[in-house]
C-alpha cells in the first residue's frame, strides 16, 4: 500500500517540541482553537505547534504524500508515506482511519491541496495541510531527515522554540 510505519524520528521531534509548552496567537492563516490552529491550511510555524501537541497521540498521522524518491531525499521526522502519484492513491486513502488526525504535506502544498479535498470527500474532518510543504519547512531550518522513513537516516535542522514563534 505504500504506507511506512512511524519512525523514531517522530518520537525525537515530539520530545523536543514537548519540552516547550507556551502558546502564541495565529498568524492569520487559520484560527487557534484550544491552543491549536483550526483544521485546514496551516503555516510551518503552526505545524510545529500541532506536532508538539499531537505527535505522541495514537490517532495522529504525519503523512508525506510525495513519491518514495522525494521522501528518501528529505522528509519530516516521523512521517509515514503515501504516494499521491501512485495509481492507487485514492484507494489507499480510503483505507485510512477517517477519525484520526492528519498533518499532510508534500513539496509545496499543491498535491496536498488536492489530497485535502479528496480526504474531505471521504469523510476525513481532522486534517491539517502544511502550507508551502517541506520546501517552506526546510527554508525555516526545521528538522528534516534523509533516507527511507522507518530505516536509519540522517536528520538535521533545529526544532524552534515555541515561545519564539509568531
Amino acid at each position: 500500500m505504500g504506507i511506512v510505519t512511524r519512525s523514531l524520528g517522530l518520537l525525537l521531534l515530539a520530545g523536543a517540541l514537548a519540552a516547550v509548552t507556551s502558546c502564541a496567537e495565529s498568524d492569520g492563516l487559520s484560527t487557534i482553537v484550544g491552543g491549536l490552529p483550526a483544521y485546514g491550511l496551516i503555516t510551518a510555524e503552526q505545524a510545529v505547534r500541532v506536532l508538539a501537541a499531537l505527535s505522541e497521540e495514537p490517532d495522529f498521522v504525519l503523512l508525506d504524500i510525495r513519491t518514495p524518491a522525494e521522501v528518501a531525499a528529505g522528509h519530516l521526522p516521523g512521517a509515514t508515506q503515501l504516494d499521491f502519484r501512485s495509481g492507487t492513491f485514492a484507494d489507499d486513502l480510503a483505507t485510512l482511519d477517517p477519525n484520526a488526525t492528519y498533518l499532510i504535506y508534500c513539496r509545496t502544498a499543491n498535491r496536498t491541496g488536492q489530497a485535502y479535498r479528496m480526504m474531505s470527500d471521504l469523510g476525513f474532518d481532522k486534517v491539517y495541510d502544511l502550507d508551502g510543504g517541506i520546501t517552506r519547512w526546510s527554508q525555516l531550518g526545521y528538522p528534516t531527515c534523509v533516507g527511507e522513513p522507518g530505516d536509519e537516516h540522517v536528520c538535521s535542522g533545529e526544532v524552534p522554540d515555541l515561545a519564539a514563534l509568531p
